[in-house]
This record gives structure tokens, C-alpha cells and sequence, in this order.
């Protein structure tokens, strides 16, 4: 899913503009060398691909997006607009515009069977294979290939946004891990370890017990906006299960409610229950327990790194020093959940335009010159640059990336030591291929139940929701 990109991190809508931010201040800090997951490709046939073919006439032409941020960021805002016109001036005749409809679990789906899509849109990894398969998005592997730094994208990433032919339908931009954020002054005011985080189910537990008191949750998790079964998946995989098994042939069979799933949703009742070491309030979703983070009220919570970059932006007077990353606590499967942003293009648009669109992205994305510049601005206007990430690209391009992060990077990146090698040592494991939403929508109510009635029965509730998601989504398709 996302901020960018993970399942259910929606923003909310907003009007059209001719401008955008760049919303990512992530850079991959050195020494995580995992791979992200291969993402299974559905066997079910493309239809109606369009394939973008025109070239550049020079004629003008305007590209529509979906990335400008909240209005609520004006910085971010003013930042956009000087990556805009630096495009803009280069290529004078393309006229960016952009509206504030970020990806949404909830809107997404209705917006693109009406055809209402911007020319480039962007959403979470798990969204491009069912978009291809319905022919929902154009194919730009010609154009993708002719970048000159198209060699150094990692083979996994690419696998995202391809067909079972290797026909490219999109641009992975941003990979990442799913962890543990803690605060490490509360570790050290429990007698806990700050350099060791929880590794272990066990000792997040017990970890958890310790850190509550004093009007504060050990622990807090989300349970709404598909984000619980988000979550959920990364627990069943760390405890070495899975939630999807696909044959040949592409068909799907839930298998979610198996003793890693139910062990996964024991463990949040104990604490919940048990332990009494999470929040009173539930039904949150991951700005809430972000917002509890950087408000103190939680001293631990699941997260992707970009995270710390979201609460450097909402809430500028928190010390950033404060903050921990571990990794997923474990629980006999040496795994996480890996995922991702990447950016499609609207089969209905003019050729010429999917053509820009392209470079446009591109250039916001990845041209090494317009990168020093918004690092610059961004890091004058106080972003946190340097929160680690899951890399989607090797060799030569990733070096020269790296060496223009590491100019301006300003996060506090011993801090995260635990994640990034720790990282090295799981498999990231890419989310359930399909109906990734659908089946976290079908989760979110399990791990509800748990969270807030002591008497819910784990086993009874996966069974419940499998079957139903077995018999009215994956049995139907």
C-alpha cells in the first residue's frame, strides 16, 4: 500500500492545478541491499492494450496527474512548482496539470471504470496486475526502455508493472518494507535497549508490557481502511504463512485462515487483552497511529519508513532523534511485506500525451539534476532526507543516486541500523497478486473483532471471512 503507496493511504481529493509537489523525501540509506519481493503476474490474458507509439511532434500538448499534495502542505506546494517549471522550461511546449485525487481504496475503483482517471495516475503495488489484465492502463515499454538509465531498474520492480509477455505498463518509483517504528526515549526511561528492538513476537510483547503507563500504549495497530488486512499479511508472513495460493492457470484460492493467520490475530488479542499494553481507542488507520507516535501516546507501532518523513512534514517542532526503525518482529518466518508506488498512464489518452506523460514523470521521478535541486529545497525547508527504503534499482543509476542523497541527507540514520540490517537478513515478500484490496477490505472486520472483543474467536472469524471473500471475489473472476 502507500502514503504514496501502501494499501489504504488515501489522501483526500482536491481541485485541479497546474502545479504538483514531489511528495517523496525517501532515500534508500546504504547498507539495505534486500531486493523487494517479485509480485505474482495473474495468468489471465490483457485486453484492449494500448500501445503508445507516437513521437514527439512538438505540437503542444497538456499532461493531467494525480499528484499534487494536500493543500494543507503548502511547502511541498512551492517545491512542486519549481520542479514544474524547470520541466516546463525545457519543454515548452508541455503544459503540466494536476489534481489532489491520490490514490484511494475506497474511490479508486469507481473512478476507473468511469474513465475518470488523469493521464498519469499513481497507485500502490497492489493495483497495476489488475489493472493490465483489464486493459485499464497504456503500454510504454518502448518508451521506458529508450530512458538510458532503464538497464539499472531492478528486474523484481519491473515485474510489477509487466504482463506475462514482459510488456511494461508502468513506472515503479518507490519500494519499501513494512517495520517497527518505536520511540527510543521511552525505551531507555523502561530500562529497554534503544540499539535492540523487539526481533521476536515474544519480545514485542513483552517490550509492550514494559512501555505502557502513564497515560501511554505500549503498542498500537490499525484495523480500517483495508489497513488492517495490510497488516495483517505482513504478521501472517512473518509467521511464515501466506494468504493466497494461485495455479496455472491464474485461478486463487484464500487460504488466509491457516494456523499462521490466526496465530497473527492471537497475538494482537493477547496484547490487546492479555497484556493490556495497546490503545483504548481502536479502529484506527496508519495516520493515527502515526499522529499517536509523534504525540507520544504510543511507543511502538508497524510502519513503513516513509513514516518519518510524513511526521518531519505534519509536525516540524517533533524531535526526529527520538525515533527508532526495527524490523518486523518474527515469529519463525524470516519475512515481511514489501510494496510500493508506481505510476500507470491512461489507455484513453492521445498518444503524444501518454508520450509526455511519460517524460514528465521521469524527469520528476528520477533526472539527477531536477533530484539535487528538490533535495536542496527540500532540505531548506527543514524534510527529513534519508529514511530508509527498499531499493528498485542497481548499478550505476542507484550509485549516482545515492551519491546525491547523501549531499543533503539529514535523518538521524544510525537510528534505523536495526531495520537496515536487519532487512538484509528477511524475505520481502510482495502482497497477496489478486484482488490485493478486495482481501483487505475482507481481513479489516477479523482484526477489528479482536481488537476490541475479547471474546472473538481468531479461527472463526479467517474462516468466515475467507470463505466470503472465496465465494464473492476470487470465485467470480
Amino acid at each position: 500500500m502507500g502514503d504514496e503507496t501502501a494499501a489504504g493511504r488515501g489522501e483526500t481529493d482536491g481541485e485541479t492545478r497546474a502545479r504538483r509537489v514531489d511528495r517523496r523525501t525517501l532515500i534508500r540509506v546504504g547498507g539495505m541491499a534486500a531486493t523487494v519481493g517479485t509480485v505474482g503476474r495473474v495468468a489471465r490474458p490483457s485486453t484492449g492494450r494500448a500501445v503508445a507509439q507516437a513521437t514527439p511532434s512538438g505540437e503542444p500538448v497538456t499532461v493531467t496527474d494525480n499528484g499534487l499534495p494536500p493543500e494543507n502542505q503548502p511547502e511541498q506546494v512551492e517545491v512542486y512548482e519549481q520542479i514544474v517549471e524547470r520541466y516546463e522550461s525545457a519543454n515548452p511546449n508541455v503544459t503540466v496539470e494536476s489534481t489532489a485525487n491520490a490514490w484511494d481504496p475506497q474511490t479508486f475503483p469507481a473512478r476507473l471504470a468511469a474513465g475518470e482517471l488523469e493521464d498519469a495516475f499513481n497507485v500502490p503495488y497492489t493495483e497495476p496486475q489488475g489493472i493490465i489484465a483489464r486493459g485499464q492502463a497504456a503500454d510504454i515499454t518502448e518508451y521506458l526502455q529508450a530512458w538510458p538509465s532503464f538497464p539499472s531498474y531492478n528486474p523484481n520492480a519491473l515485474q510489477v508493472v509487466s504482463d506475462a509477455e514482459g510488456r511494461i505498463y508502468g513506472i515503479p518509483i518507490f519500494g519499501y518494507a513494512l517495520g517497527l517504528m518505536y520511540n527510543r526515549t521511552f525505551f531507555e526511561e523502561a530500562g529497554l535497549d534503544p540499539d535492540s528492538p523487539p526481533a521476536t513476537w515474544d519480545d514485542l510483547r513483552s517490550a509492550a508490557k514494559a512501555l505502557t503507563g502513564d497515560g501511554r500504549a505500549g503498542f498500537a495497530e490499525t484495523s480500517t481502511d483495508n489497513q488492517g488486512g495490510w497488516h495483517f499479511t505482513a504478521w501472517t508472513y512473518s509467521a511464515g504463512g501466506t494468504l493466497e495460493e494461485v495455479d496455472a492457470e491464474g485461478g486463487a484460492t484464500a487460504v488466509f485462515n491457516s494456523e499462521e493467520g490466526v496465530a497473527a490475530l492471537q497475538l494482537l488479542k493477547g496484547m490487546r487483552f492479555e497484556d493490556e499494553a495497546m490503545t483504548d481507542r481502536q479502529l484506527l488507520n496508519q495516520d493515527d497511529t502515526r499522529e499517536m507516535m509523534a504525540t507520544g501516546q504510543i511507543a511502538m507501532c508497524v510502519q513503513a519508513p516513509d513514516s518519518l518523513p510524513w511526521i518531519a512534514d505534519r509536525y516540524p517542532d517533533v524531535d526526529m532523534e527520538q525515533f527508532g526503525f526495527g524490523i518486523l518482529p518474527q515469529n519463525g518466518g524470516n519475512a515481511t511485506l514489501a510494496g510500493g508506488s508506481v505510476w500507470m498512464f491512461n489507455p484513453n489518452s492521445e498518444p503524444e500525451v501518454i508520450q509526455a506523460a511519460v517524460d514528465w514523470i521521469l524527469f520528476k521521478e528520477f533526472d539527477l539534476e531536477n533530484l539535487d535541486a528538490r533535495l536542496a529545497a527540500d532540505q531548506e525547508r527543514g524534510a527529513l532526507i534519508g529514511a530508509p527504503e527498499s531499493p528498485i534499482f542497481t548499478g550505476e543509476y542507484l550509485e549516482q543516486r545515492q551519491e546525491v542523497f547523501a549531499r543533503y541527507a539529514n535523518a538521524p540514520t544510525e537510528n534505523y541500523r536495526a531495520f537496515i540490517e536487519g532487512s538484509a537478513t528477511l524475505e520481502l515478500r510482495g502482497e497477496p497478486p489478486v484482488e490485493t484490496q478486495q482481501l483487505y477490505a475482507a481481513i479489516d472486520p477479523a482484526v477489528q473483532a479482536v481488537l476490541t472483543d475479547e471474546g472473538a474467536d481468531p479461527q472463526e472469524l479467517l474462516d468466515e471471512a475467507a470463505e466470503q471473500f472465496q465465494s464473492q471475489v476470487l470465485d467470480r473472476l
